[in-house]
């Protein structure tokens, strides 16, 4: 019987990828290469969900701190409660690092699943809707004095439609994640709202805190003033969480697949300017939020009006 060779370098890249997925098998009896996938060990499930479970409890972190913050305003400890809300500030930042962290650990073992999706978006609503809101209502609701009785009560039903908000958005995602896979969120994400709260509450203690504003705000009205502008700003980011509005994903943003090395130098870039503007750390993460929510807003408005013109054009031709 004459030996039979088989031409296995089509395969090679597969059998040099075995720990990435396919496993190239051949058999005398079936001299046809057959792959099989390999499941992820048992114990791999853990990591994204130790993510997951790291950003819930920075989150819960973050609520005590407001909440000792809350009891340093009672005891009229301004600059203790400052603190306290600060540091529940980089608590919820830090949670949204977490949050972006364990997506792509699960694409990366591959252990996505349903279980991951629903614990993720309970853990994100709790860090990325009722924690902003806490922060908002507390310190908002110690800066009620001489304002009309109804103030609290705005405050709250502001903060509180921050949180419903963000749950429906949640909810909405999770439907769409088992339905269709987008190059895009639909709505503003909830880690992108609640950093855009947190960023701004810090940069409202920085601006109100140089020298020259200091001297000209020694009765802090001006800082009170700001900080009820982000009650505002919390109304109008409810509104694009339950929106229609695309939002580009970061890493589509970025390009990482398709131009590693263009992603690469931004990077490094963004390491070096973060590292020159420490002291300004709060005005380059609300200048980031701003400038992404805008420009998505604004791409979203631009591509809505291009599609509506495209028929009338077509007709008029």
């Amino acid at each position: 019987m004459a030996n039979k060779t088989f031409n296995l370098r089509p395969n090679l890249r597969l059998l040099r990828n075995r720990r990435k997925g396919p496993i190239v098998r051949a058999t005398p009896a079936h001299p046809v290469v057959e792959l099989e996938q390999r499941d992820p060990p048992p114990h791999f499930y853990i990591f994204p969900n130790l993510f997951t479970s790291a950003s819930l409890f920075l989150a819960l972190w973050a609520i005590v701190n407001i909440s000792e913050g809350s009891a340093a305003i009672a005891l009229k400890n301004t600059a203790l409660a400052d603190a306290k809300f600060v540091k529940a500030c980089w608590l919820i930042l830090f949670s949204a690092l977490c949050d972006a962290v364990d997506g792509p650990v699960a694409r990366l073992t591959r252990t996505s699943s349903s279980f991951g999706l629903n614990f993720d978006s309970l853990a994100d609503v709790v860090a990325f809707g009722v924690a902003p809101a806490f922060l908002m209502y507390s310190k908002l609701r110690a800066m009620d004095e001489g304002l009309p009785l109804y103030a609290p009560r705005l405050a709250l039903g502001a903060c509180a439609l921050f949180a419903i908000c963000s749950a429906i958005r949640l909810a909405r995602f999770n439907v769409q994640a088992t339905t269709t896979e987008r190059n895009y969120f639909t709505g503003l994400p909830t880690p992108g709202a609640a950093g855009s709260v947190v960023s701004a509450f810090l940069f409202v203690l920085w601006f109100t805190d140089l020298p020259a504003i200091r001297d000209l705000d020694s009765d802090q009205n001006l800082r009170k003033n700001l900080h009820r502008l982000i009650l505002l700003m919390m109304a109008g980011l409810s509104f694009l969480m339950v929106s229609e509005v695309p939002f580009p994903k970061l890493k589509n943003l970025l390009s990482i697949s398709r131009k590693p090395f263009d992603t690469l130098v931004i990077l490094v870039v963004a390491i070096c300017v973060l590292i020159m503007m420490w002291n300004n750390l709060p005005v380059i993460l609300f200048g980031g939020f701003a400038i992404y929510i805008l420009a998505s807003v604004f791409n979203g408005v631009r591509s809505r009006l291009a599609n509506e013109a495209e028929p009338s054009d077509g007709g008029a031709a």
